[in-house]
């Protein structure tokens, strides 16, 4: 049993004491089930499995648009939920179970009156049955969570910098300003990468905790093979993940002209048409579209080189690319653009900014690619599952209480 082993175990029979949480996501609930997943849905999912923690109750993104509002309205509080128990409800709420340890509340009351909003929470806090309870945010959207709750612990985790996302653009400042806000109210900071230390001025409280791989997922074995990429001819250079903005479609579409005969494959949802409109004329290069979350690992499973072409700005910078890690852990050579944080993975990528030296870094991979690398690709990927990540975040959470 390793130390951090038996220092959990002890605290846990100390204590109160098992943890309930009120975690503020990035997601709703319903965009999880519907196979999206992000880090915020990975820890949610490893601490549910912890005996360490007794109940969470999740609170939906909270829209901060009035278009995000009536598409959280529809889909997570009128159509969501409807087949679970409903532990609270009114017109801009809900709150219901999905089972003994987890509750989801949603709501667009914010929009409407953040006080209204922050009392149906204390309510469905009560009505859940947490007693005493920590606030976790992987939301820096909003910031009044650590003082219109009152929690014992209050817990940020700084996934990615959202003040350098387009999405958020035209909402940079006040990002920036919410970032400063976090940093003085919050007990315990985590962050993706060392780059996105410089968020926050009180480093004492701020631990870098990367993201890791759902190991059981990644590496199950598929004795059927979808159609629309079985049948595609190999070599496969392929990326798995949103297809938007931040991608560099430049250096794919050099990719595309410099390697005829492979055929370049694009997996998952692209979220602006023109640019699938780029690539018409280009018959080796494929959309495949939206794949579930239990897909993801087959689709990974046929390329012969996994590729992270992301376009070099600030955001990139805060990043800690998690399909990395899904790439490794099946195994396969990864060529990427350089981010922060690579380090970690020593030699087992190649990185590179330059179109033609990532080009020849596939071409180098496909040549000299043997079973020890793929064998020194699956022992390093052991060290770093969400387990791990997870039992390390409530090592110090236990710490500060």
């Amino acid at each position: 049993m390793t130390q951090n082993e038996n220092t959990s175990q002890r605290l846990v029979g100390l204590g109160p004491k098992k943890l309930n949480i009120v975690m503020f996501n990035m997601s709703a609930y319903t965009e999880w089930e519907k196979g999206i997943s992000n880090r915020n849905y990975h820890v949610l999912k490893t601490l549910l499995n912890d005996e360490r923690v007794e109940k969470i109750l999740a609170v939906d993104y909270l829209p901060h648009t009035w278009k995000r509002a009536v598409r959280n309205y529809k889909e997570n509080i009128i159509q969501a939920g409807s087949k679970k128990e409903i532990i609270a409800k009114s017109v801009t709420s809900k709150t219901y179970k999905i089972d003994e340890k987890l509750y989801v509340h949603s709501s667009v009351t914010n929009k409407f009156s953040l006080n209204k909003f922050y009392a149906e929470l204390n309510s469905a806090i009560k009505k859940v049955g947490l007693g005493d309870y920590l606030v976790w945010s992987c939301y820096p959207l909003e910031t009044g969570y650590f003082t219109a709750l009152k929690p014992d612990l209050k817990v940020f985790d700084a996934v990615d910098n959202w003040s350098a996302h387009a999405s958020y653009k035209n909402l940079a400042e006040k990002l920036k300003l919410n970032y400063k806000i976090l940093d003085n109210q919050a007990d315990l900071i985590f962050t993706v990468t060392e780059e996105l230390k410089n968020l926050f001025a009180n480093k004492e409280k701020v631990f870098l905790i990367p993201n890791a791989v759902d190991l059981k997922n990644y590496q199950r074995k598929f004795p059927i093979i979808n159609r629309d990429i079985g049948e595609l001819p190999h070599p496969i250079i392929g990326y798995l993940g949103t297809i938007q903005d931040r991608l560099d479609l430049d250096l794919i579409e050099y990719l595309a002209k410099n390697n005829p005969h492979s055929s370049v494959v694009m997996v998952g949802p692209v979220w602006q048409e023109k640019i699938k409109e780029k690539f018409l004329s280009y018959k080796n290069v494929h959309f495949l579209g939206r794949k579930s979350y239990e897909e993801s690992p087959m689709y990974i499973q046929q390329f012969d080189i996994a590729i992270v072409p992301h376009k070099i700005d600030d955001f990139a910078k805060s990043t800690n690319p998690m399909k990395i890690f899904d790439y490794l852990a099946c195994g396969k050579p990864v060529v990427s653009t350089i981010s922060a944080n690579l380090d970690i993975f020593g030699d087992l990528i190649y990185a590179t900014n330059d179109y033609e030296e990532f080009n020849r870094y596939i071409s180098k991979a496909l040549d000299e690619d043997k079973i020890i690398n793929k064998e020194k690709r699956l022992s390093f990927i052991k060290e770093h599952s969400w387990a791990r990540r997870v039992d390390k975040m409530l090592e110090l959470i236990y710490q500060k209480l």
